[in-house]
C-alpha cells in the first residue's frame, strides 16, 4: 500500500469484514467510500490486506526492523480476558479481528489465562430397554454381514437435519472458552422458521440433498420418497439390490410409509418395524 494512502486499524478491520460478506473487492471499495466518505483503496490493496489477514490473523502492519516487541502484555491479556468473559462463545478468529491481535499471540494469551475450549453436549434420553435393543441390532447386523460381505456397500443410510433462521446451533462449531467447564445448556426455541434437509449416503457417494420447507409429516415424507428419493437412488443403483435405512422418526413410522417401503424394498429396509428394526 502506498505511503500516500494510509488506513487506520478500524478501516482495515471493516475492509476485512466487508470482504468476508461480499467476497468482491469492488463492492468492498464502494462500501468503504459510502461508510468513510473518502477515496477507497484499490482492489489490489484490498485483496492484499485480506490475504495478510488470512495468513497472519491480523490487519496490523508488519513490525519494523529491530527486536520485536511482545504483544503479550498485561493490558492485552486483560483485553482478551474481558472479551471472553463478555462473550465466551466468540471464535478465536473473530476475537483476533476485534482485538486486532494476531492469532498466534491470541492463542498464547488464551493459554496463559487458563482458558480452555468447551463444546456443549447434546444428550438423547434413553428408555430402560433401549441399550438392549441396540445390542440386539448390532448382533443381527453383524450376523447378516458375516453371511453377506456386500451388505454394507448396498445400504443407503439416510437422515434429516433442521436448520433454523435463528442460528440453530451446530455444536461441533460451537466453542465456549472458560477456565472451568461452564456446562452450557442449549435451549431450543419452538416454532422458529427454518428448513429440513434430507440426504442419503452410500458407498458410491451422496443421494440428494432434498428439502422440506415445512415440518416433515407422513404425507410429505411419502411424497418425497415417491417423487425424489427413490428415483434418485434408482439413477445410481439397482433398486432390487439396495437396502434403505432410516431411523424411527414419527413420519418414518407411518403406515403409508411402511407400506410403500415394503413394496419398493421388500425385506430390504431398515427402520422401525422394518426388515431390521432400527433401535432408538
Amino acid at each position: 500500500m502506498s505511503k500516500s494512502f494510509r488506513l487506520s486499524s478500524s478501516e482495515k478491520i471493516e475492509i476485512v469484514k466487508w470482504y468476508a460478506i461480499y467476497q468482491n473487492a469492488s463492492e468492498v471499495a464502494r462500501q468503504f467510500q459510502n461508510h468513510f466518505n473518502r477515496t477507497p483503496p484499490t482492489s489490489k490493496n484490498i485483496l492484499s490486506l485480506v490475504q495478510k489477514f488470512d495468513e497472519t490473523g491480523s490487519v496490523a502492519d508488519k513490525p519494523r526492523s529491530g527486536r520485536p516487541r511482545s504483544v503479550s502484555t498485561d493490558n492485552n491479556r486483560e483485553r482478551v480476558r474481558a472479551a471472553f468473559e463478555e462473550n465466551p462463545g466468540i471464535s478465536a478468529r473473530r476475537a483476533s479481528l476485534e482485538l486486532n491481535l494476531d492469532r498466534s499471540s491470541l492463542r498464547r494469551m488464551i493459554k496463559e489465562l487458563g482458558l480452555k475450549p468447551y463444546r456443549p453436549q447434546l444428550l438423547h434420553a434413553l428408555n430402560e430397554d433401549d441399550p438392549d435393543r441396540r445390542c440386539e441390532f448390532a448382533d443381527i447386523f453383524l450376523n447378516l454381514l458375516a453371511d453377506d460381505s456386500s451388505l454394507l456397500s448396498r445400504i443407503v443410510w439416510t437422515d434429516e437435519a433442521i436448520f433454523k433462521l435463528n442460528g440453530h446451533v451446530n455444536r461441533h462449531n460451537c466453542v465456549y472458552y472458560a477456565v472451568e467447564n461452564p456446562h452450557v445448556i442449549i435451549t431450543q426455541e419452538m416454532n422458529t422458521s427454518g428448513i429440513t434437509v434430507w440426504a442419503g449416503i452410500w458407498v458410491g457417494g451422496v443421494i440428494g440433498p432434498f428439502f422440506f420447507l415445512d415440518n416433515i409429516t407422513a404425507d410429505s415424507y411419502l411424497k418425497m420418497l415417491q417423487n425424489d428419493i427413490v428415483p434418485a437412488i434408482a439413477s445410481e443403483m439397482d433398486l432390487e439390490e439396495i437396502v434403505y435405512m432410516h431411523d424411527g422418526a414419527p413420519a418414518h413410522y407411518a403406515q403409508s410409509v411402511r407400506h410403500f417401503l415394503d413394496k419398493t424394498f421388500p425385506d430390504r429396509w431398515i427402520g422401525r418395524r422394518g426388515w431390521i428394526d432400527w433401535p432408538p
